[in-house]
């Protein structure tokens, strides 16, 4: 017998199906190492808008009011303070609240030149990217700087429902006296006013960051047309809908038609901005409803969309409808690259997951403060 007779090797068969065997269980695994990945970039998400909820109500008990949407602190037409600004102290960023020269506008409407007045002197803050304000889930980055994004936000406070039906009644709302926003339910909103209770109405969501980021985007030759993945980080314009806003219950027909002219907006429609999502978390205007704020009208991670764009800057000649800030009558939706849905925080700080699939009726109310609408835990 031939004792020193040589091992024998894997046949050729043999190495294919063990091959085979650990591609499969690569691409079992594969998908749930993503989806914990995922899990985990959702829970931080959760806990931004957790602390951003409680620094609001750390400067309800200063103030006795909600933060508004933006700050009038010029008589000029130039942007204005936003809500994030105001609650920065709360943030734990007093540095950078420091660092902002209140007495000045954040930035002129001339920002084309960078040097103006308000421009070079608010930019050591405004250029400043906040770790907490931004989703771990966002896939898009952009340089700050004065041509493009100054520091981005992926959250928004809540502007409110249709506006055709009744404007402004979220939580975060411009003031009274506006320059342009002339709705009656202007804030600052008190905890008493939300009278639908803290609890079932949202104070902050998210929202994608602009594809091409920047003040001075170019929609024209944007890839962020309907049908592509960008497409819910741009706004369209349905011009066959001029919006006029407080209706009442006149206003839903006029809501439902901008929603039904928005999904029935053909592939490839280019955008009329791309850039004005979550642009800047330290200015705003108060007709602006894309770069730090956002609207219950059009369900979760659909669409944004707005009227025509007529006169001034706006259907009325008053911003309902702007072709690059959305304007104070936009469907200016909330978004997000997690799967199924979209984290809201509510007005009482409490932070919950509503679904994609969400009711239109149960997103309007979630949006309204004073609407008196009755929502039940197991609608959203």
């Amino acid at each position: 017998m031939d004792r020193h007779r040589n091992p024998r090797g894997f046949t050729l068969i043999e190495l294919l199906v063990v091959i085979a065997i650990i591609a499969v269980l690569i691409a079992l695994l594969l998908p749930a190492v993503q989806a914990a990945r995922e899990a985990a970039r959702r829970a931080q998400c959760l806990n931004n808008l957790k602390q951003l909820g409680l620094a609001a109500h750390n400067y309800v008990s200063v103030n006795n009011v909600y933060p508004c949407q933006s700050v009038q602190n010029t008589s000029q037409w130039a942007w204005e303070p936003s809500w994030v600004a105001a609650i920065l102290p709360q943030m734990e960023q007093t540095p950078v609240y420091n660092a902002i020269n209140f007495n000045l506008p954040m930035l002129e409407i001339g920002f084309v030149n960078p040097v103006a007045t308000g421009g070079m002197a608010n930019s050591t803050a405004g250029l400043m990217n906040i770790a907490s304000l931004l989703c771990p889930s966002e896939s898009m980055t952009h340089q700050a700087s004065f041509s493009g994004d100054w520091g981005s936000s992926s959250y928004a406070g809540n502007y409110g429902g249709p506006g055709m039906i009744r404007s402004c009644t979220g939580i975060i709302v411009p003031p009274r006296g506006d320059l342009f926003v002339s709705s009656p339910n202007l804030g600052p909103v008190t905890l008493a006013s939300v009278t639908d209770g803290t609890s079932n109405t949202a104070m902050f969501s998210e929202h994608l960051l602009g594809y091409s980021g920047g003040l001075l985007d170019n929609a024209a030759t944007s890839p962020a047309t309907i049908g592509s993945p960008y497409a819910k980080r741009a706004l369209y314009m349905v011009n066959s809908v001029t919006p006029t806003p407080d209706q009442g219950a006149a206003g839903v027909t006029t809501a439902m038609t901008l929603i039904t002219g928005c999904r029935a907006l053909p592939a490839g429609t280019e955008p009329s901005a791309d850039g004005s999502q979550g642009a800047n978390w330290m200015f705003t205007q108060g007709f602006d409803t894309l770069d730090v704020s956002y609207t219950h009208y059009m369900t979760p991670n659909t669409l944004s969309c707005t009227g025509a764009e007529s006169g001034f800057f706006g259907a009325q000649g008053n911003f309902t409808s702007d072709g690059s800030g959305g304007g104070w009558l936009a469907a200016s939706t909330a978004c997000s690259n997690h799967p199924g849905g979209v984290n809201v925080a509510m007005g009482d700080g409490s932070v919950k997951f509503i679904k994609d699939t969400v009711g239109l009726q149960t997103w309007w109310a979630l949006g309204t403060r004073n609407g008196n609408e009755v929502i039940s835990s197991d609608q959203y």
